[in-house]
């Protein structure tokens, strides 16, 4: 099976997180690209390399589950369940510092 290298950066890193929003409705700048920066370092080393490409595959390139599954030689429901595992992942970790 190929492998294909997904590179986040700066730049693509927004359609993969979501900018909160403070009490009150203002956003707040800083502690936004915070937490991008410790959600970024949570994606590279917390989670395992399918959680990840599905998650990059899902979010950033926009493709379905099935799509995915048929890429990776996967079940759907595997693709889901991986997807579904690893934002659990990065919300735990967020959780931490919110």
């Amino acid at each position: 099976m190929k492998t294909k290298i997904i590179h986040i950066t700066p730049n693509n890193m927004n359609r993969l997180f979501f900018g909160t929003q403070a009490q009150g409705g203002h956003t707040n700048e800083e502690s936004r690209n915070k937490m991008k920066k410790i959600l970024y370092s949570a994606l590279q080393s917390e989670l395992t390399d399918r959680q990840r490409t599905c998650l990059i595959e899902h979010y950033l390139n926009g493709k379905k589950e099935k799509d995915i599954a048929l890429e990776q030689n996967l079940n759907p429901s595997t693709v889901s369940r991986h997807i579904t595992k690893a934002k659990e992942k990065l919300k735990h970790i967020a959780s931490y510092y919110m």
